[in-house]
């Protein structure tokens, strides 16, 4: 028994000391160039991939560009340029260009997910008026962290995998949207990356994009809604910002006697504080609380009516109004998902907006 025992604890020599392990075959950090952002753009015959990397102790920022008829071929063209072995698994980012947006990026989003390097929660956003690599060459990317989305409040949309989810259930999907811009930043002579609103993204590719106006009521839509400021205006011609906290969509199916499905019910719920008011006017009287809330019902209500009118003229529902629905009533409303968009035409929509001002910071 010892002299089997004496026998396996040789075998077993060569991997406790490291020869052929796991541990053997290990990367050295310091071989690994660790890059921040990647992106992607039309090439022709098929696309160009840039990758970033935010400047080290004593080194500028790197940034490189190769293209290939794949992304494992483009990415391998760069390890071979570089001489660097370049890792990926620790990207904040994806940016892709309005131009490559245009070309059915589903079956790139799909080996983004593939990819052992990549992550299903990774953030992507679409370009516009610009190239994802003038992007990151320019070295607007630095802006792009203070804009990443808030996970736990967007949940998945905006992702590589939310994305691909949603073309999957409903045909369509929305992607955030940046455009390059003067830094507003004094003395700061480079360019930064501002919100754009949303793309609208197709099985075959772009399909419209949503201003930052239209924005707001997309994220109201969606469940999505991050603090941000409205400005309307009162019964007496003076400006009030308001700061939307928070805000919810339900949405319920109408039949008719026939069981068929007729139109949709929304409900929106938005909170909100009051900022300024220019001249200052105490809001504290009661009256003048609810003439705001009325302006703010009144201008939401605007808002995702036009937006609502964009779905159905797309007849696409990138809203995801079918998937709030076979969660209502799974049994009357199931494969609504996949097929709402075409029918939402058709259908009769009734919208309800109920605000709310939670606070207006009066110093009484």
């Amino acid at each position: 028994m010892k002299k089997i025992l004496i026998l396996l604890l040789l075998c077993l020599m060569p991997g406790l000391c490291g020869c052929g392990s796991l541990y053997g075959q290990r990367r050295e950090l310091e071989q690994l160039r660790l890059m921040e952002s990647m992106g992607l753009d039309a090439a022709p015959g098929g696309l160009m991939l840039s990758l970033s990397a935010a400047p080290a102790e004593e080194e500028e920022a790197f940034c490189c560009s190769g293209s290939g008829a794949s992304l494992s071929q483009a990415m391998e063209q760069l390890q071979s340029r570089t001489g660097e072995e370049l890792f990926c698994g620790h990207l904040q980012n994806i940016l892709v260009g309005e131009r490559y947006a245009q070309s059915a990026p589903e079956a790139l989003l799909s080996a983004v997910c593939r990819s052992s390097d990549l992550r299903l929660d990774q953030p992507v956003f679409l370009v516009l008026d610009g190239t994802a690599r003038e992007a990151l060459e320019s070295g607007a990317i630095a802006s792009l962290r203070l804009l990443s989305p808030d996970r736990e409040q967007a949940g998945s949309l905006s992702t590589a995998g939310g994305i691909l989810r949603d073309l999957d259930r409903q045909g369509s999907s929305l992607i955030r949207a940046l455009r390059l811009q003067p830094s507003a930043r004094e003395g700061d002579a480079g360019p930064a990356l501002g919100p754009a609103g949303y793309g609208v993204l197709g099985k075959e590719g772009l399909l419209a994009t949503l201003s930052p106006e239209e924005a707001m009521a997309a994220e109201l839509l969606t469940d999505t809604l991050s603090p941000c400021p409205l400005v309307l205006r009162d019964g007496q011609g003076r400006t009030v910002t308001l700061e939307l906290q928070e805000g919810d969509c339900a949405v319920r199916p109408l039949f008719d006697r026939e069981e068929g499905l007729t139109g949709l019910s929304l409900t929106i719920r938005v909170r909100a504080t009051v900022l300024e008011i220019a001249g200052f006017s105490s809001v504290a009287r009661e009256d003048y609380r609810q003439e705001l809330t009325a302006l703010l019902e009144r201008n939401l209500t605007d808002r995702v009516q036009q937006l609502l009118q964009r779905s159905r003229d797309l007849e696409t529902d990138f809203l995801g109004l079918g998937r709030k629905l076979e969660l209502a009533s799974p049994w009357r409303c199931r494969g609504l998902g996949e097929s709402l968009g075409k029918k939402l035409p058709a259908l009769n929509l009734r919208l309800s907006v109920r605000g709310e001002l939670l606070h207006s910071n009066d110093i009484s």
